[in-house]
């Protein structure tokens, strides 16, 4: 098949990475893939035309496909996506945000080239114009993450449910492998200890990211666990607003340790580092990529009851979901330090897990049996 994908935003945030690691696992499968993302704002550089680049992909970079509407620049991008269509002649054009998914309904109109959805929501949208017309049988098949969210929107917009497969988030498995050699060894440089009950976070240091339930709970919890350690990784624009002074509490004075934005081998080892994970929010990803690769990773998730956390953690098994209670926190943090062989049960299932549901030939075999359905429909 000839697959167009569209991504419209030129950052590497969201779901950018999802959307190009698919792009890049259906081609592995022997489809010919294009894929266009959005046109930077510079002088930053295009984050995801670059990592496009990186995985020996030619990015399609004269579209401007803004994250947002626009009166003036949406006509003239239908208008280029549709020549660009009429050359490229793709069976298929799979969207993943809703600026591209309009764009792409506008530009299709008349040609015969259904479009396909990745909707990364983790709950269903709200029932607005806008997304009822996208979210309707003009689009010919809408990817979602778990039944909750297929039988959500099947209720609340105008598209038949027969054309909402749910398919399971992907991470990369050889990257986020809790065997892998050569990782660099970070726990030195951390400070910590054999014997150390280390939680980790990672998340953009904002203040909707529920920083002050984590260090209320994190105050709680060192009272009981003398071995506590903490890894903050990440950073933001309140960053010493919502973490740095918190953690500067007397109960916190030499266990929380900022790493700073790490990547590559640097993230995966960080990760290895960790005994659970903190996950209270989700982010601009809304599919929990995060979550996934710390799971990948045997990690135990302690997770908000809030958004795919609900659906992806499950309780007693793979983590343990709470409140927005840092009591709820704080008790569920101990419980998993106090009771290793629980910890050990859950990481050697979330390994397993992760292994069945979470591999990218995966998810890229279940979406290519959605494409044909579609041109089968």
């Amino acid at each position: 098949m000839r697959i167009l994908h569209l991504f419209a935003n030129w950052k590497w945030t969201g779901p950018a990475e999802p959307a190009l690691n698919l792009a890049w696992a259906l081609r592995d499968r022997g489809h010919e893939v294009h894929f266009a993302g959005g046109r930077e704002v510079r002088p930053m550089p295009n984050f995801v035309a670059n990592e496009a680049r990186s995985r020996k992909f030619e990015p399609i970079v004269s579209l401007r496909l803004g994250k947002h509407r626009h009166p003036i620049y949406d006509p003239i991008d239908r208008r280029a996506l549709r020549g660009i269509l009429k050359d490229l002649r793709p069976d298929l054009v799979h969207c993943h945000l809703p600026n591209d998914h309009r764009l792409a309904l506008g530009a299709t109109r008349g040609l015969g080239i259904p479009v396909v959805r990745s909707l990364y929501d983790g709950d269903v949208p709200r029932s607005d114009r806008d997304t009822r017309t996208l979210l309707s049988n003009s689009t010919k098949g809408l990817i979602v993450l778990s039944e909750r969210m297929r039988d959500g929107v099947a209720a609340r917009f105008p598209i038949d449910a027969e054309r909402i497969t749910v398919v399971d988030g992907a991470v990369d498995l050889r990257r986020f492998d809790p065997t892998r050699k050569g990782l660099p060894r970070l726990g030195r440089e951390y400070g910590l200890q054999k014997g150390d009950f280390v939680v980790g976070i990672v998340a953009r240091m904002q203040k909707h990211r529920r920083f002050e339930i984590f260090f209320e709970a994190l105050t709680k919890a060192a009272k009981e666990l003398p071995n506590l350690k903490v890894l903050l990784v990440g950073r933001g624009t309140w960053m010493d607003e919502v973490a740095v002074k918190p953690a500067a509490r007397k109960e916190l004075v030499g266990k929380a340790i900022f790493t700073g934005y790490r990547q590559g081998a640097e993230y995966v080892a960080t990760l290895r580092c960790m005994s659970v994970k903190v996950y209270l929010t989700p982010g601009s990803d809304g599919s929990c990529r995060a979550v996934r690769e710390a799971l990948a990773m045997g990690i135990p998730i302690v997770a908000a009851r809030r958004g795919h956390l609900q659906d992806l953690v499950e309780d007693g098994v793979l983590g343990i979901q709470v409140g927005d209670d840092a009591d709820e926190l704080a008790a569920a943090l101990i419980s998993l330090a106090q009771d290793t062989r629980l910890r050990n049960s859950m990481s050697r299932t979330a390994v397993q897990r992760a292994q069945e549901r979470f591999g990218l030939p995966l998810q890229a075999q279940h979406v290519e049996a959605v494409y044909k359905r579609v041109l089968g429909a």
